[in-house]
């Protein structure tokens, strides 16, 4: 039996497909096996598949009519032999050491799986920056069991950057929703996991890149507006068919936050129609959020007055886009988590090529943040006189007073707030 399956769902691959396999290929774990479940591409990534497991017996190929992501998925795990199953998307990349240390970690601890951060990745920009939860430093690299059930679902949502224990899938028959064309089937199997899980672990490293920068990605797909609703039905049907309701609230409450990702992720003109879904939601729904008070404030705006709260967005999203384009090029000033938010936000929006450099109030520690260089602010205004300064630290603080004061000091009174980026646009 090998120590871990590891499943690559494809469909259309080629251009980052060989990348993906090599990294899981130079694992330091040897004894794998790597299921590649072709879901009918019409690209040369069946050919690249095929010339893989030529080469390596570890790889095995399927090559399916296109059934979806879900059937897909599912086909890998039926397949599977291992102790645990690992999943690495077809555009990801994995360290070389992240099996072992999985594995291990999870066969010392009996754990039904074990999983760690990630690293958004942005090839093209050579960046990597890591997705780490702060405020749960406290339960990392502990077993965490029933009694920290609700902690579970405040680490990173995802399902590629841990191993499970194939036993413990089976048991709780743990399965993807297969629906051919559908999105986001990947919630529902985090959901199951994080769910059911009785030993579970997560490591204070980062083993996964994540990329950002695939155009094709289905999450910067802007249709599908019910494709995550269809998700959250999905498990609440199969939640009720088990008999499972006291884990009902978990669906709602993230139906609810999902949602909200779903109304910044679509084309503005589905807004308006998809707040027909947001109003009912929460109207049936709004007990499970009522202690967060942030998604709680901004689904009452929406049904106080959904066409306004349609409008607002539209309209500052318009409103940052002109400031954007009219721009000669732009400063972000902040080279911390906010720095990096805005970042990758302008990255995928277009305006890779128009930002200058970041900058910081004092002497950097670094010269280079994602191939831009990082200047005093000072520097980088005298440099780039006639850029659009965005101010990328959290609205209100104190250093947010302190670097707007530092612009006023050094001339400049119209600059852009980070923060509207972030509340107006779908960040990946």
């Amino acid at each position: 039996m090998r120590k871990v399956s590891v499943i690559v769902p494809v469909y259309n691959a080629e251009r980052y497909i060989e990348q993906c396999l090599e990294s899981i290929l130079a694992q330091t774990l040897k004894d794998i096996e790597v299921i590649c479940v072709d879901d009918g591409s019409t690209d040369s990534s069946g050919l690249i598949l095929d010339s893989y497991a030529a080469e390596d017996e570890r790889v095995s190929v399927v090559h399916r009519a296109n059934a979806g992501y879900g059937a897909a998925m599912n086909a890998g795990i039926a397949m599977a032999e291992g102790e645990f199953i690992g999943i690495v998307e077809s555009d990801d990349r994995i360290a070389g050491n992240m099996y072992e240390t999985l594995y291990h970690t999870a066969q010392q601890y009996q754990l039904d799986m074990v999983k760690a951060d990630a690293c958004y990745w942005l090839e093209e920009a050579d960046h990597l920056s890591r997705k780490h939860a702060k405020s749960l430093d406290a339960y990392y690299n502990k077993v965490l069991g029933d009694v920290d059930r609700n902690i579970f679902f405040s680490f990173f949502m995802n399902i590629w950057t841990g191993i499970y224990r194939r036993d413990f899938l089976q048991r709780k028959d743990i399965r993807f929703q297969e629906t051919p064309g559908a999105s986001y089937q990947d919630n529902g199997f985090w959901l199951q996991t994080c769910m059911y899980a009785e030993r579970a672990m997560w490591l204070d490293r980062a083993f996964y890149y994540y990329r950002q920068d695939n155009p094709e990605a289905s999450v910067r797909s802007t249709e599908k507006m019910m494709a995550m609703t269809k998700e959250y039905e999905y498990i609440e049907r199969l939640l009720k068919q088990r008999g499972d309701e006291d884990l009902l609230p978990y669906c709602y409450s993230y139906r609810l936050l999902r949602a909200k990702g779903t109304f910044y992720r679509i084309a503005d003109e589905h807004k308006r129609a998809f707040c027909g879904q947001l109003v009912s939601d929460y109207r049936r729904y709004k007990a499970y959020i009522r202690e967060n008070g942030a998604l709680d404030r901004w689904f009452r705006e929406v049904v106080r007055d959904p066409e306004a709260m349609c409008s607002r967005v539209i309209t500052a999203k318009d409103r940052i886009k002109r400031s954007l384009d009219a721009s000669d090029s732009i400063i972000i000033y902040g080279a911390g988590n906010k720095g990096d938010l805005v970042f990758r936000s302008l990255y995928n929006e277009g305006y890779r090529d128009k930002i200058a450099c970041f900058a910081v109030s004092e002497t950097p520690s670094e010269s280079v943040l994602a191939d831009k260089q990082i200047l005093e602010i000072e520097e980088a205004v005298k440099n780039h006189p006639k850029a659009l300064v965005i101010v990328a630290v959290i609205r209100g603080s104190g250093m947010y007073g302190q670097m707007v004061q530092r612009l006023s000091e050094l001339g400049i009174k119209q600059y852009m707030d980070g923060s509207d980026i972030e509340e107006n646009f779908y960040i990946l």
